[in-house]
């Protein structure tokens, strides 16, 4: 259970044909402006976006992987412990954090610099080992390499995970902080931006996700998930889930303020995607809130089927697949051609 970060929160909506008719406009303006705006764009909104591609991955699949696998193949001990009856559980799968990897790789050494660099430099080669790791025991298992070898090559890997695995951890950590301060000082530009443009509905969608995303971090600086979900901080969830419901209730009352609409050149059809990923998103996060005050633990079977835990209605799971899916819906809004 992890948080996701934003992509694309810093691109602008609006059409280029748009965009010429307020330019000279926003030439008189910018001549007013003392101060450089601080949300990135061109090479550094590039940049950004890789750093923050590589960190959902991470957040959202590498440490869920990377989880589970020790959960199946070590003992309370964390030693290596062999499958039985010759049904290996499943490992899974990295490509997210493959992809994400190969994409921050290409802005390493190059400019802008970014207090993060250093981190994710160590970061991607930390995680480039580890990830061919659980790629090469998810081979060896689909292979039944082990009945070749009697499993020593698969308590080798395993060992050698498990020490790397500790490196890693402490470097994810790392690079998290900075990546953490370095996306709320652009979310808080980019909403300032918005507000000063009088894009006061796009402003409000952006608020709302970003009140989502405080929602899953409240669960994941906890460690919850499917599991262990009755052990969330119910204070502490409610607290943020208020400020999450106020945010929404502003969002569903801009998106119907017909005037403001106008101004900005947009329709209710334009936001409906979002909207609608909205609603699930708030009805997601209102069913957990229910199923921890009402103490209803999720059943063991639906913990031991991972694929489809984030089918369970109430779980962070889903909630997390609804928040994925408003990111989505959000990042293509703004980059659409009203």
């Amino acid at each position: 259970m992890s948080t996701i970060l934003l992509v694309g929160l810093l691109s602008a909506c609006g059409s280029d044909d748009k965009a010429s008719a307020d330019k000279a406009s926003a030439d008189k303006e910018e001549t007013t402006k003392e101060q450089k705006s601080d949300v990135y764009s061109g090479k550094e909104l590039e940049k950004y976006n890789a750093y923050v591609e590589l960190s959902n991955a991470v957040n959202m699949e590498f440490l869920e992987a990377q989880s589970q696998y020790f959960q199946d193949y070590s003992d309370e001990n964390g030693k290596y412990k062999k499958p039985s009856n010759d049904n290996y559980p499943p490992i899974r799968a990295v490509g997210l954090t493959t992809n994400a990897l190969e994409d921050a790789n290409k802005y390493l050494d190059k400019s802008p610099s970014f207090a993060a660099d250093k981190e994710a430099a160590k970061l991607v080669k930390d995680l480039d080992k580890d990830s061919k790791t659980l790629t090469e025991l998810d081979n060896y298992y689909r292979s039944k390499g082990y009945i070749d070898d009697n499993f020593k090559k698969g308590e080798t890997l395993h060992n050698d995970f498990l020490k790397s695995s500790e490196t890693t951890n402490k470097d994810i950590k790392a690079f998290n902080e900075k990546m953490s301060k370095l996306i709320d000082k652009q979310q808080e530009a980019a909403a300032k931006e918005m507000k000063d443009a009088g894009e006061l509905t796009v402003y409000n969608v952006n608020n709302f996700i970003t009140q989502a995303e405080k929602l899953i971090t409240t669960l994941e600086s906890q460690g919850i998930n499917a599991s262990n979900v009755l052990d969330t901080d119910l204070a502490a969830y409610e607290d943020v889930y208020n400020q999450f419901t106020k945010s929404y209730d502003e969002l569903i009352k801009a998106s119907k303020d017909e005037k403001q609409l106008k101004k900005e050149e947009l329709t209710e059809d334009d936001l409906s995607s979002v909207i609608n990923s909205a609603n699930t998103t708030k009805a997601e996060a209102s069913s957990l809130l229910n199923r921890l005050k009402n103490k209803e633990a999720i059943s063991q079977a639906d913990i031991e089927s991972p694929s489809f835990i984030n089918t369970v209605e109430g779980t962070p799971e889903r909630l997390m697949e609804s928040y994925n899916k408003l990111v989505d819906d959000y990042n293509t809004f703004i980059n659409s051609p009203f």
